[in-house]
Order: C-alpha cells, then structure tokens, then sequence
C-alpha cells in the first residue's frame, strides 16, 4: 500500500532526513519502526505499508531507526547519514562506529537533539564506551550548580525539602493498562525471545537496569510516586548515565557513585540522603519475591515518562528491550548478588565526596549565614525598644531568634563531608 504512505525527503549538513507520515500504524506499541537505506533509495516495509524513497544524495547504507516519533501527528523522522565514500573512500574505510542501546544491539549513524530539558549524548556511535564515561563525567562537573546544591543542602536539614524519605508506593501490581501494554510490547518480538534468552553476560545488563531503576526511584521520590509529565522524562533520564550517555558500568561501586553524583547535579531536589533513600527503596524491593513485577512497574514509570516527549527514542533503544529482558532472561541469582554488595557498599559511597568540591560550597554558604546572623543581632542591640511594646511581641520576637539559632547551630556542627 505504497501510494497510502506520504513522506518528504530533505538534506542537512551531514544526513539526509526523512519524514514518514503513518496514521495506521500504533506507534506507541510497534518496534518493527526500520528505514533500510540504500546509496541512492530507502525502503520502509511494515504493514500496511510498503514503500520506496529516492534519495538525491549519497547515503550511506544500513538499518536505521527513528529519530523522532510525533505520536499526535504520526510522524517518524529518520535521519540517513550520508556516505563521502566517493571523494574519500581511504576515510570511510579507516572510520569506526560503536553499538549502543540494550546489550549493544544497535548500531550506525544516531543522531540526537540536545535541549535545556534533554540531555543526551548525540551520536553515541562515535564515541567509544570509555570516552562515553569520561563524557560523562566532564558534563557532571560542567552542570554542577554550588548554590542550588548548597541551599538544597541547608533546606534539607530545615524541613527535609518537603520530601517524606519514608513514603513508598503502596504494593507493587501493574495496572490493568501496564499489563495489556507489557503484553504488546512481548508480542512485537516474539520471534526474537533468543535475544534475550541466550544472554550469557548478564553483569551490564543488570548494572544498566540497577542504574534505571534508582533514576526512577529518584523521580518517583521527589514526585510523591505520581508520573510529573512535565518533569519525570527529565528526572529520570539525566540521572540515569545508562540513558543519557549511553555507558556500560563496570562494576556495582561505579554505578553507584555514578547515580549519586548525578542525582546531586541534575534533579531540581539535590540532596545526598534523598539518593541514600533511593537506593535502600530499590534494595528493600528488589529482595522481595515478586521483584520481577515491582521492575516492570518501574519500567512502565519511565515508558509512560518518555513516550509522549523528546525522550521517546529511549524506550526504543532501552526500556522495551529491557520490559522483554525481565519477562525472559532475567538472572535474578546474579541480580541478587549485586544487591548484596549494594547494601555493603552503601555506606562508602555515600559518604564518599561527590568531587564537585562541595564541602567548600556548604562551608561558604555557612559563614555567610552566622555573618548575616550576627549583623542582624548586632543592629538588634543597637535598637532601644520602646516601653510600649508589648510582652507578647517581645516573646514572638525571641522565639523566632531562638529558633534561628538552633537551625545555625545544628548546620554549623554537619558532617560537610557526609
């Protein structure tokens, strides 16, 4: 049914684009979302559709997935990259691209718009999963913000930011529409289960999953456990350094160190104990029997989160890929013993420094706070109170005084390093 299928064709710098309009097909629930690219044509065949597009340019083969997916409108953008192989075939040949995605299952050219809001390494093909790491934690240290930090941190201890730490949803059973979606999702690869059943390394997996689940927990936290569509996508994928650079962790220790550091830096709530709080949730969960199902819950916290916004190309790439994982291939046994050393773990990591020298910041913030106190007291001494003033507002007077004091008092004996 080619002559159903409306597209336009138009060129950029470095890719040609193309934008496919496909209102008969569920977006939300269809994988099989593929452009084949050929030097001078593309193809795009999932039912009902069957189509060839020209290509004026030189592009440069390979299977290609969506860039962008409008679901209102039922638009998929894709973006082809071109091929120079005919002025300068020497560098095609010497260049190298790198997987990505769940389990490294992708590859070629992916192109990634970056906002305020989404935070995303762009082209993560090219760059390796070392440099990925180290990307990642340049940016972490380029975002970090000393005075939202330092005034999140002293709030903390004033009213613990309005959080309730011990707040948790109640019970962990999908809803009816989770099911029916985890459902289609299952079914759009059937045929491929042995993806995800013939695993045999199963230690970045679940490093990357760990890794989603406590970026939820975070949002799900700071949210009172409601989805916040106008900063849940954000939250959850800025925190994860799974979702937005793309990196494999080697070891239980970096990940965590890795959550706790971008929790301080990205979310609008920053604080130290909200992400200890975090991670004691999920391992609480977790060594539960029904872990499998409180996982999918999560899961569908960040598909719904993304599906609707700029960050929807992440449930194509990660979350239904790892939906199908827990349903299939699942080692808990290893699962467990990385929760494990979580619990032992915990402790160094959080009192650890974050490396954004923000023990120096608090510090500073401090001083600034007892200097302004003591100014405050200093002109209060200096001011003679008339007789006339009443006993009730000279007691309201000192009780806020008093109160004051005891807040300073308590910051000034922190353990800045905790």
């Amino acid at each position: 049914m080619e002559n159903k299928l409306k597209f336009s064709v138009f060129s950029e710098p470095n890719c040609i684009v193309v934008e496919l309009e496909v209102p008969e097909l569920d977006l939300e629930h269809e994988s099989e979302l593929v452009l084949n690219v050929f030097p001078t044509e593309c193809t795009f065949i999932t039912a009902p559709y069957h189509a060839r597009i020209p290509l004026q340019h030189n592009a440069k083969p390979g299977k290609i997935f969506p860039h962008k997916i409008d679901y209102d409108k039922s638009i998929i953008t894709f973006r082809a990259a071109l091929n120079y192989a005919v002025e300068s075939e020497k560098d095609c040949q010497n260049s190298s691209t790198f997987p990505y995605g769940f389990h490294q299952l992708y590859s070629g050219p992916l192109s990634l718009d970056t906002s305020e809001d989404v935070k995303v390494l762009n082209h993560p093909d090219l760059h390796s999963f070392v440099d990925r790491c180290k990307m990642k934690e340049n940016a972490e240290d380029q975002d970090f913000l000393c005075e939202h930090y330092g005034m999140d941190y002293i709030q903390y201890d004033i009213d613990k930011l309005g959080i309730n730490l011990e707040s948790s949803p109640v019970g962990c059973k999908l809803s009816d529409e989770q099911s029916y979606r985890i459902r289609v999702i299952m079914e759009e690869k059937k045929r491929q289960s042995s993806t995800y059943t013939s695993i045999e390394d199963h230690s970045v997996l679940l490093l990357g999953l760990l890794d989603i689940l406590l970026a939820v927990g975070y949002d799900r936290l700071t949210n009172s456990n409601e989805l916040n569509e106008a900063n849940s996508y954000i939250n959850i994928h800025r925190i994860s350094g799974t979702l937005s650079f793309f990196v494999e962790f080697e070891n239980v220790e970096q990940m965590l160190r890795s959550f706790y550091r971008r929790s301080c830096v990205y979310p609008y709530y920053r604080h130290k104990e909200i992400s200890k709080a975090c991670v004691e949730t999920m391992i609480k969960r977790l060594s539960l029997e029904n872990n499998q199902e409180w996982i999918q819950q999560q899961l569908m916290h960040a598909y719904d989160a993304f599906k609707t916004t700029d960050c929807d190309i992440l449930n194509h790439y990660f979350i239904k890929d790892y939906i199908r994982y827990v349903a299939l291939g699942l080692h808990n046994e290893l699962l467990m013993e990385y929760i494990d050393e979580i619990e032992k773990v915990l402790p160094k990591v959080h009192q650890q420094r974050l490396g954004f020298n923000e023990e120096v910041v608090i510090q500073k913030l401090l001083n600034e706070i007892m200097a302004q106190e003591d100014s405050d007291v200093t002109d209060s001494d200096d001011y003679d109170s008339t007789e006339d003033e009443s006993d009730e507002e000279v007691d309201e007077c000192e009780n806020a005084t008093n109160a004051n004091e005891n807040v300073l008092e308590k910051l000034m004996n922190l353990n800045l390093s905790g």
